[in-house]
């Protein structure tokens, strides 16, 4: 949707806008992306981000940027797979546990919400 809306010169987005940008692309094939791992997916990614400036730079701050873009997601991943064991999801990021309940309360994130049900991983 990010994309349509980015790309798109219209004031509306179409259902047929929609269901053709869906038919092009694959799970886990965003902006037509078919490569391997999350460096090159975050390449190709910023790729598009530089060529979408044209010869001009993006705005400043594009670290911070891509940083609160990929933290909150790895942060909630690393909670539920602990099952919301702040220690263990500190243990698994590489974090002192402080810093992980920093992190979390920066972005928001309810300890909490983030158990899930299930084995703890190995």
């Amino acid at each position: 949707m990010r994309r349509l809306a980015a790309l798109s010169r219209e004031d509306v987005i179409s259902a047929s806008q929609v269901e053709q940008q869906l038919g092009r692309a694959s799970p886990g094939d965003a902006d037509g992306f078919t490569g391997g791992g999350l460096g090159e997916a975050i390449e190709h990614h910023l790729a598009l981000y530089f060529a979408s400036h044209g010869d001009a730079l993006p705005p400043d701050g594009l670290y911070e940027r891509i940083l609160a873009e990929i933290e909150p997601p790895l942060l909630r991943a690393a909670m539920a797979a602990a099952r919301g064991n702040q220690l263990r999801a500190a243990r698994l990021l590489g974090l002192n546990r402080n810093t992980l309940r920093k992190k979390l309360s920066d972005h928001d994130i309810d300890p909490a919400s983030t158990r899930r049900t299930g084995p703890l991983p190995r």
